[in-house]
């Protein structure tokens, strides 16, 4: 440790410029990681809701919406047609808004359509039980949950790509200053790296203190970097739940049973965030004076 701060008082400039770039790397780096996981858990809870989904006008007769399951049920392109009432609907709204007393008191049941969630045999009958309710007298609308997979896809991937551009630029901008930096401090080492090859020091012994620094440059980057992005996160957590109304607890892939849940974001999954931008911080450090201690060092 006192070699790595005579290290970083030897070339202050250059050690605060390689710290800052991987900082802000690891930041960037966390942020979308945590969107696009979020997003995957929207996507993976759009995909197992009904397929289509009717909502009725509020003077829309019972047996008018049965006349309507009952022509689906009978097409035999639904695999399961489900009634929710107004008061299931109510009872579904108050379970999705139970930390929200005001939001609860604004609704009652009267205010509230009733609707057909809608499963079809086929991918290719969605179109057609879409467009058949749509031409129903007394539907008011009609949610094709897969137009919102196929618009969540776009964004998802979009999103991924444009990350990883931005991160694989950032990263390489982090092995370049990383690896310039060390250059700089070998360079003012020379006569004592010199020395220390006269005397039978090994290439590895000579390296290992500068991949040392690479790797608690690595940590200490990472580290700050989670503690200001979740700091932010937790501040504006009260602005984002009221934009989330209504949206359940998601998953990371599918890992539930691990309690590892992206939103609202479990303690296991702030553990694994951490643990992901820590061991990627430590490998850029040192795998960039890795390569430059051996362009470097001979």
């Amino acid at each position: 440790m006192n070699e790595l701060i005579t290290s970083v008082k030897r070339t202050p400039y250059q050690s605060a410029a390689s710290f800052l770039i991987l900082f802000f790397t690891l930041f960037l780096a966390l942020f979308f990681f945590n969107l696009t996981s979020f997003l995957n858990g929207i996507l993976g809870f759009v995909e197992t809701r009904p397929h289509v989904t009717v909502y009725f006008q509020k003077q829309t007769q019972q047996k008018d919406i049965f006349k309507i399951r009952d022509a689906i049920n009978s097409s035999g392109k639904a695999e399961s047609v489900r009634y929710i009432s107004k008061q299931e609907a109510l009872k579904i709204y108050k379970e999705l808004n139970r930390d929200d007393p005001l939001l609860l008191e604004m609704v009652s049941a009267d205010i509230l359509p009733a609707s057909l969630e809608i499963y079809t045999t086929k991918p290719q009958y969605l179109p057609e039980v879409a467009d058949y309710l749509r031409k129903q007298s007394g539907v008011d609308d009609v949610v094709y949950q897969k137009d919102i997979v196929n618009k969540l896809l776009s964004v998802t991937n979009g999103l991924k790509n444009t990350s990883l551009f931005i991160l694989v630029f950032l990263v390489v901008i982090s092995f370049v200053v990383l690896m310039t930096t060390t250059a700089f401090k070998i360079t003012l080492k020379k006569q004592e790296i010199e020395l220390m090859r006269l005397l039978g020091a090994s290439v590895s012994y000579i390296r290992t203190p500068f991949l040392l620094e690479g790797s608690i440059f690595g940590f200490v980057a990472a580290t700050l970097a989670f503690i200001l992005y979740y700091l932010v996160f937790f501040l504006a957590r009260g602005n984002l739940s009221g934009y989330l109304i209504g949206v359940p607890r998601l998953s990371f892939y599918a890992l539930s049973g691990l309690n590892i849940y992206v939103w609202p974001p479990s303690i296991n999954f702030i553990i694994l965030s951490y643990g992901i931008v820590v061991l990627f911080g430590m490998a850029i450090g040192v795998i960039g004076n890795f390569f430059a201690t051996s362009k470097y060092i001979k």
